[in-house]
Formats: C-alpha cells, sequence, structure tokens
C-alpha cells in the first residue's frame, strides 16, 4: 500500500495557533501543556503532543513550531524511542523549531506521541511586589483537537491578585498551586494573572507654574487622586497648596496662589498603591449624576451621524471594546513623533490604522456614550516591558490614556484597556486590567481638563517632570487633622449664636466617611440639627468648613463654656464666655433695687418722725 507522507506545522506566535500544513482533518490531535514557573521567574513549559490517524495510510514525518522569543533556551524534543533531531533558528525575536519523528506510526486510529520541553524567560516576570504570569492565546485550532494547559504557580507568590480566565480548576501539588484551563477557555484570549495583594509605585513629579498677568493669580494642579483601584500616600507636597478639593470627577486639584509675574515649581513624592479589585474603604462617594457622562464633547463626538451608526448594534461595553480592538490598529510611528495632535473619535474611525493610545480612549468613550453606557478618559503612567510601549521616553513625559465604564452593579468605574489588547497580542484588559495602570487624572465632564501631571512643562528646565518606579510596601502614615473655629467670643444665655469650624487634613492620605462629633460643656453645639456629622472624603490639604450653631440654656450659668469635637480619633477644643453682659446687668438691677429700698425706708422712717 502506498503510504502519504504529512509534514505538520505547529506555529506559536504571540498568538497560540495550530495550522496544519497538508491533511488538515486527517489528524485527531491532543495538546497537554504545563507552564511550571520556578521562584526566579524561569518558566519551564512541558509539551506532549499526541497525532492520531484517521487514515489507514497516513502518517506524519515532521513537526514545527515558531515561539515569540528569542529567550528560549534547554530546548529538548523526544518521543519514547529517544531524542528528536531538532534544528532551531533564531531571528527577528522568534525562536523556530523544526522537529524530525523517529517513527512512522502508520494505520488507522494510531496514535504517534511525543513531548517538547523548553524554558522561557519572557512568560513570568516580577514586578515590584507582584508577579505577573502571561500565557498566550490560542489563535486558530482544529476542530478535531483536545487542549489543556495547566500554570503552576509556586506557593511562595501568595494567593492570586487575580487571574483571567477564571480556571476551571484549582488543585495543589507539593508546593506549588496548579490552575487549570481548557482549549474554549483560551481560544478567545490567552491567560493573565498577578500574584500579590497589590503594587506599589514610588513617584515624583514636577509642576512648572507661572503667573502671566500684572495682578496676583490663583490657579490649580492635578494631583494623583485616590480611585476604587488606588490608595495615595502623599510624602512630599512643596510648597504646601492653600487647599485641595475635589472635583466632581473625583480628581484631586491643589489650588496656589502667585504672585504678579511670579514663577514656581510644585514638587510632590510619594507612594501609589494598586489593587486589582474595587475597593470600598476609601473609594470616592459614587456620582449623583452621570448624565455629565453620557454628553458630547470635544473628541468624543457622540452625537455625530458616524458614531450613533457605529453604536447601534453595540449594546454592552463589552461590545464596544471588542470593536475597538477589531477595528483600530496601533501605529507603532506616530507615537514616537513629536508634537502628536490627538484625533478624536470620529477621526479615529476614518483612519483605523494611526491610531495611539489617545484614539482607542476617544473611540471606546464616545462609542459608549452613543450607546448610552457612562465612560470617560483616564491619564495617567502605565508600566510595560514592551520597549515600543515604554510610557515615559528618556526625555520628555509621554502617558498613556485609557477609558473606564460605570458599572451599575458594582456602582463603581471600571478600568479597560483596548490599546494594551492589541499591542499584547490579544491578552483581555477587559475582563482585568493589571495592576501596572496608575491614574494621574480623570476626564469625565471635560475630555481635556485637567490636565495630568506631565502636562505642567517649562521649556526653559531640563528633564522629566514624571518619575514612577516600582516601590516597597511601608506602613501608611495616620491622616492627621487641624481645626480652626470661627466663634463669637461671648453668648448671652437663652441666645442662640453662630459660628464655624474648618477641619484640614494634614496627613498623607485622604479620609472617608469620617465621623464629627459635637458636644459642649454650658453649652448646646449642633450643625444644622445634628450633633454628628459625616465627612465623605477630605484629600491631603484638603479642607472642611461645618456650620455651627450655639446656644446656652442655662438662666443663671456664666463663666466659661467649651465646645468639644472629636474627628478622626482627635479631640479638639474651643473656649466661650457666657453671661458676661448679663450678670452685670442682674447687680445692677438688684443694687438699683437695693438702693431703691434703703431711700424708701429713709423716707418712710423720716415720715414717721415728723408725724
Amino acid at each position: 500500500m502506498k503510504k502519504i507522507f504529512l509534514s505538520l506545522l505547529l506555529v506559536i506566535s504571540c498568538q497560540l495557533s495550530v495550522v496544519p500544513v497538508f491533511g488538515a482533518g486527517e489528524f485527531e490531535t491532543t495538546y497537554t501543556v504545563r507552564y511550571e514557573v520556578k521562584t526566579d521567574g524561569l518558566v519551564h513549559v512541558s509539551q506532549t503532543i499526541s497525532l492520531k490517524n484517521k487514515l489507514s495510510s497516513l502518517y506524519a514525518t515532521r513537526y514545527s513550531l515558531s515561539l515569540p522569543s528569542e529567550n528560549i533556551k534547554n530546548i529538548i524534543a523526544a518521543d519514547n524511542t529517544g531524542s528528536l533531531k531538532t534544528d532551531i533558528r533564531r531571528e527577528n525575536g522568534t525562536t523556530n523549531l523544526d522537529l524530525f519523528f523517529n517513527e512512522q506510526v502508520v494505520g488507522l486510529d494510531k496514535t504517534y506521541t511525543f513531548t517538547i520541553n523548553y524554558d522561557s524567560l519572557d512568560l513570568a516576570q516580577k514586578n515590584g511586589q507582584v508577579w505577573e504570569v502571561f500565557l498566550p492565546k490560542l489563535a486558530n485550532s482544529e476542530e478535531d483537537s483536545a487542549y489543556t494547559a495547566t500554570l503552576a504557580i509556586p506557593q511562595s507568590f501568595g494567593n492570586p491578585a487575580f487571574i483571567n480566565p477564571e480556571p476551571v480548576e484549582k488543585t495543589t501539588e507539593g508546593n506549588f498551586n496548579l490552575y487549570r484551563f481548557t482549549k474554549n477557555q483560551l481560544l478567545g484570549s490567552g491567560v493573565s494573572a498577578a500574584f500579590g495583594q497589590f503594587q506599589i509605585f514610588d513617584f515624583a513629579l514636577s509642576y512648572h507654574l507661572k503667573n502671566p498677568n500684572a495682578g496676583p493669580g490663583e490657579t490649580e494642579v492635578a494631583l494623583p487622586p485616590d480611585t476604587a483601584f488606588q490608595q495615595l500616600s502623599y510624602q512630599k507636597i512643596e510648597p504646601t497648596p492653600v487647599r485641595v478639593n475635589l472635583d466632581q470627577d473625583g480628581n484631586w486639584l491643589a489650588t496656589y496662589k502667585l504672585k504678579p509675574a511670579e514663577k514656581i515649581t510644585i514638587n510632590v513624592a510619594g507612594k501609589a498603591k494598586i489593587f486589582a479589585t474595587p475597593q470600598t474603604a476609601f473609594a470616592p462617594s459614587p456620582p449623583l449624576n452621570l448624565d455629565q457622562n453620557l454628553a458630547p464633547a470635544k473628541y468624543w463626538e457622540s452625537d455625530s451621524q458616524l458614531i450613533k451608526n457605529t453604536a447601534k448594534n453595540l449594546k454592552t461595553p463589552r461590545e464596544v471594546y471588542n470593536f475597538v480592538v477589531k477595528t483600530l490598529d496601533y501605529d507603532f510611528n506616530r507615537v514616537n513623533q513629536e508634537g502628536i495632535v490627538r484625533k478624536g473619535a470620529a477621526a479615529a474611525l476614518l483612519a483605523p490604522k494611526n491610531a495611539i493610545c489617545m484614539e482607542f480612549t476617544d473611540l471606546f468613550v464616545a462609542l459608549a456614550r452613543a450607546a448610552g453606557i457612562p465612560a470617560r478618559e483616564i491619564n495617567g503612567y502605565a508600566q510595560t516591558t514592551d520597549q515600543k510601549l515604554q510610557p515615559l521616553n528618556l526625555v520628555a513625559d509621554v502617558l498613556h490614556a485609557w477609558p473606564e465604564y460605570w458599572d451599575e452593579n458594582q456602582k463603581t468605574w471600571i478600568p479597560v484597556d483596548p490599546t494594551w489588547e492589541k499591542t499584547t497580542g490579544g491578552l483581555d484588559y477587559f475582563s482585568k486590567t493589571d495592576l501596572n495602570h496608575f491614574t494621574f487624572a480623570i476626564h469625565g465632564q471635560s475630555s481635556t481638563q485637567p490636565p495630568p501631571a506631565g502636562s505642567y512643562r517649562d521649556t526653559e528646565v531640563a528633564g522629566k517632570d514624571v518619575q514612577v518606579v516600582f516601590g516597597r510596601y511601608e506602613q501608611e502614615s495616620l491622616a492627621r487633622l487641624t481645626a480652626k473655629f470661627n466663634l463669637p467670643k461671648r453668648i448671652l444665655w437663652q441666645k442662640a449664636i453662630t459660628g464655624d469650624l474648618t477641619l484640614r487634613n494634614e496627613g498623607p492620605r485622604a479620609l472617608y466617611n469620617s465621623k464629627v462629633l459635637l458636644a459642649g460643656e454650658k453649652v448646646t453645639i449642633t450643625s444644622g440639627s445634628s450633633r454628628e456629622i459625616t465627612l465623605a472624603a477630605l484629600p491631603p490639604y484638603g479642607e472642611a468648613k461645618i456650620p455651627l450653631k450655639i446656644s446656652a440654656p442655662g438662666w443663671l450659668d456664666y463663666g466659661q463654656g467649651k465646645v468639644l469635637v472629636t474627628a478622626n480619633g482627635q479631640e479638639f477644643t474651643a473656649t466661650i464666655e457666657i453671661g458676661l453682659i448679663a450678670w452685670p446687668l442682674i447687680f445692677l438691677i438688684l443694687g438699683v433695687a437695693l438702693l431703691f429700698g434703703v431711700c424708701l425706708a429713709v423716707m418712710i422712717k423720716s415720715k414717721r418722725r415728723h408725724d
């Protein structure tokens, strides 16, 4: 019988794909892959591949694969008879392998099984406090194939911050935690996982301000704020701002007063703790009105016919995200150009091959808003090991942009990154972003304001205004309040007076849902009609002015009364004089009455003598 020789090709690139050269459908293929991560970050990959003949006259002679890295070593291929002859070629950032089989297994339902083992230096890395692991996705696969992947993680890495997609099975084996994934899970996306409680960034930012006017002026700069996914701890803000306010988007706006023609540089340093899941302990209060996050704006032309027509069939945030990823191509050449011009959503649709992160974000926001989904833009820092996508170059400060959408069920803003899915070969950045996105400024009410850190440059000052590196966890310092009372000096009995109390956060972190308790000695104190107030949010150097109403109910009280305030575990007191006008009046009346009585008695006595 004449045999048909088959050469079988397996291609693994940024997207793992299985592509038979001849006889597609002539083999039933089973893939069992294990990715074992070592404590030093080396990943040992073991693949067991079985080819089962579906025709009696068919067998395979060769197997080829391409790995998307040159950082591959210790490559060994073998079958049950011994090592397989292997040709290895490294070029253009890939490692190409050709494996030549030792046996020709001929016959219907006959199976040939072989293994490939190698070590990869690119699939796992430790960034700051977090171990990150990425497995490539299956882009194509034969219908008649089975695929199982197991990720083995050292237990010393800690619990997962996230694993996406969720593994179908979790077990343990020795000192490893095992996570199993199926073919269907990996066809749509690869695996992205992070192990560790949170990520820490150390940052140093500079803001250059100038007052061009002949008179004094006041301006604001946007400090990196707390969000549901990050918490800030400031070690330095110099000079100290007059105050820090929250805007409707949750930005922290620091106010500075400048003299005529004055130039100042504000230097800020601190730590950002980045979380994988939304936090409630420090998250700002949810917006009361999301209408502004549905409105059209410059670069977000959600009212244009082009955007509205495109959004007609997009009903969910996932559908909007998938459309953006599928439609736009990332222009690596454009990102390195000087004077990059932001195009906006409509222009991105008309020139889909020339997009960078701004267009990916603007198109998502515009389409989401046109579809009735509240959305906004984030400007900030995103750490990546991809040299083409490094957020900061050596001279200028080039930041990253990504969108967020409002999740009504979770009552929070959810970040996604279509740019990174497009540029990482299909890793899913919708279900979970990662621990490497650090928010500087939030654009919801406006598509351009406030400018993020890195935008306050001075052409006369060399160097970078944004420096971000992975940091180490340190015990955070507690927030510290100061109090300033504005009260009248005196109070009469049975008469209410008004004043106020200003609480200022002088500590490194924001305070949320802080209870302020009011009490008094010899006086009654309330704010409105309550003796308890809740401060929703108070950022570093933020102020809250609390109106006070004070009365002295005692008819005969006089001397000093005390105003007592407890907030954030701290106590503040102020004194107020009571009755300093009332008591002299009483003594005067008593004195007059006594004098009148004495005079009356003298007159009566004198009259009796005359009688």
